[in-house]
């Protein structure tokens, strides 16, 4: 049973770093919690702790929930990620203005890894089961004067595999501020800093990151829109690593958004690209990231509405 279980966590692994990952096993687990939580954020490389606002901020930046000005609103997004080795991973989020300076937010994460093979010995498998990871968290954000936003989370965390399984709890907090300099902003965040029971006899332990980062947003008249180029640095503490994300984003007559992104010093992550259409109350959002080492392919679709 041992050695199912070992294997299982590899596979698991597999979903955040594919490349050697069970040699990295020991580094840090709940791999899930290390992909963002919006097709917008999947397009533009995940470089969203300067640019994220609305509901998606509950798993970016936090402070990004904070009202701004007198376009505060509330929101709620679903968000359907199809990932690897048969993963599906569901978000559900919601913003909810309070008082014009201040926002909670609300986030439900649920992902499955189906169809993984029992072998406990050599030959065809005895079975298959459903790995699955769970969160569930609450954020408030406020704004402190006109130019900055601060903001926390707290979320409860839950897995299984097979027979096993283990629950947490971890925090965030964040900061947004808006420069002098019109459409410059910088934010900085730290998640998924926590602790996990032990699972059977081992603990996992969860990807604490810090993260920084910097937008500008430029009024493009000759298409009545927006264009913003974002760039985040993070360090994730548990496997002593830097990470660079690159993200851009035009739209055209705020509506069609076209978006793309990079990730430095990811292992299996590059390039990725999407679409996104704002009407009225409602937002569509898609995006493409083809993974290396023959992953294949992932697919984000993010659906919103604003009240």
């Amino acid at each position: 049973m041992s050695g199912l279980i070992t294997r299982t966590i590899c596979t698991l692994a597999l979903l955040a770093s594919p490349v050697l990952a069970c040699a990295q096993v020991g580094a840090s687990g709940f791999a899930l919690l290390k992909i963002g939580s919006s097709a917008q954020g999947a397009a533009m490389g995940d470089a969203m702790t300067a640019v994220v606002s609305g509901a998606s901020s509950t798993t970016y930046n936090p402070a990004g929930l904070a009202p701004r000005g007198e376009t505060a609103t509330s929101q709620i997004q679903f968000t359907h990620r199809e990932w690897v080795a048969d993963t599906r991973i569901e978000y559900l989020m919601a913003a909810v203005n309070l008082d014009g300076s201040s926002s909670l937010g609300f986030s439900l994460y649920s992902a499955a890894t189906s169809d993984i093979e029992i072998r406990t010995r050599p030959g065809s498998p005895e079975g298959t089961f459903t790995a699955r990871s769970f969160h569930v968290g609450a954020s408030y954000a406020r704004t402190m004067g006109t130019d900055l936003a601060v903001g926390a989370s707290i979320h409860y965390l839950y897995e299984k595999l097979l027979i096993d399984d283990a629950a947490g709890f971890s925090v965030d907090a964040g900061a947004r501020w808006q420069s002098p300099l019109a459409g410059l902003s910088a934010g900085a965040a730290l998640v998924n800093v926590g602790s996990m029971e032990a699972m059977r006899k081992e603990r996992t332990t969860l990807p604490a990151t810090a993260l920084a980062g910097a937008a500008y947003e430029a009024q493009i008249a000759s298409v009545s829109g927006t264009a913003t180029l974002a760039g985040d640095l993070g360090y994730r503490f548990a496997e002593e690593r830097v990470f660079g994300r690159l993200g851009g984003e035009m739209f055209f007559d705020h509506v069609l958004a076209v978006r793309a992104g990079y990730q430095l010093g990811s292992a299996a992550r590059g390039w990725s690209a999407g679409l996104g259409i704002r009407y009225s109350i409602v937002l569509l959002d898609y995006a493409f990231a083809p993974l290396s080492e023959d992953l294949g392919n992932t697919h984000t679709l993010t659906l919103g509405v604003t009240f």
